[in-house]
Order: structure tokens, then sequence, then C-alpha cells
């Protein structure tokens, strides 16, 4: 079975899919990385998944995503505006600072994967019938519970695309 880093990082880097990730977590709150596992659960593992299984996932990753990647996040893209007010010499190396905290949050959202991959491995489920079936009802169900004013998020097209892709 295809790992779930591998599959996450094809399916985020087939244009149009980080735009929507983003929109989706900066507009949203959705999680990028259980948004990117729903999508896995769907294709590669043909699970649907259930209200209980997303509660139980965001319960999983929730002291790591808001301990640790938010913190980061929040801290990376601060710098990033900081950055341009400062003077060419300081500039250069506030940049390599701010490398460096987006290589420890990138770090990070692969510990937040490997837990997904654990709840995975741990997780007893059945197959479903088609991995098209799975990966809708995954995002629509995650994506449901970020309704806000009675509409859910946009789907996410490119990245259901470049998943059944890797199918």
């Amino acid at each position: 079975m295809m790992s779930f880093r591998y599959f996450s990082f094809a399916v985020y880097t087939a244009p149009g899919v980080e735009e929507e990730c983003l929109s989706l977590q900066d507009g949203h709150g959705v999680d990028v990385n259980i948004l990117l596992f729903c999508a896995y659960a769907g294709v590669v593992a043909r699970i649907m998944l259930s209200a209980q299984d997303l509660a139980a996932i965001d319960r999983e990753v929730a002291g790591i995503r808001e301990g640790v990647i938010v913190p980061l996040r929040t801290c990376r893209r601060a710098m990033k505006q900081g950055i341009a007010a400062l003077a060419r010499e300081q500039a250069a190396e506030a940049k390599s600072l701010r490398d460096r905290v987006k290589d420890i949050e990138l770090a990070a959202e692969y510990l937040e994967q490997d837990r997904l991959v654990a709840w995975l491995a741990s997780s007893e489920r059945g197959a479903a019938d088609t991995s098209s079936a799975a990966l809708g009802a995954n995002i629509g169900l995650l994506l449901s519970g970020h309704a806000r004013g009675g509409r859910n998020p946009p789907y996410p097209d490119n990245l259901a695309r470049a998943a059944l892709s890797r199918a």
C-alpha cells in the first residue's frame, strides 16, 4: 500500500491543490493533514470514515496541531511579514531563520501524519465498494463539520482529482 506521506505529497503538489487546501485551512479551519488523510483513507485504503472516526482522528492529532503546528505556522507567517521591514543585510538572515522554522513546522506535520497512519493501522474497517465513493463521503463528512452559516466549505475538486489519479 502506498504510504500516506508519499500520497499526501503527490496530491498536495498537484495543480491547484495547495491553494484549495490553504483556503480551506485559513477560511474554514480545516486541518489539511486530516483532509489529505480522508482522501488517503478513501482512495488508497478504500475506507469510508464515520463521524465518530473523524472525532477520534481529531482527538488523536489535536495536541500536536494546537500545541506545535499552529504556533509554528503563526510564527512563520509573522516572520514573513516582518522580513519585509528589515534592512537588506538583516533580511537574508531573517529569511534563513524563517526557513528553519518552516522545516520544523514540516517535521511537526509529519509527526501528525504518523499519528494518523497509526490510527488507521489500529482501526478495523471494511473496504468500501469504490474508492471514489469513499473519497467523496470522507471529504464531504469532514467539510460538513466545518460548515458556517449552514453552508459547507467548497469541495476541493482539484484535490479529489489528484487523489483519484493516485488510486
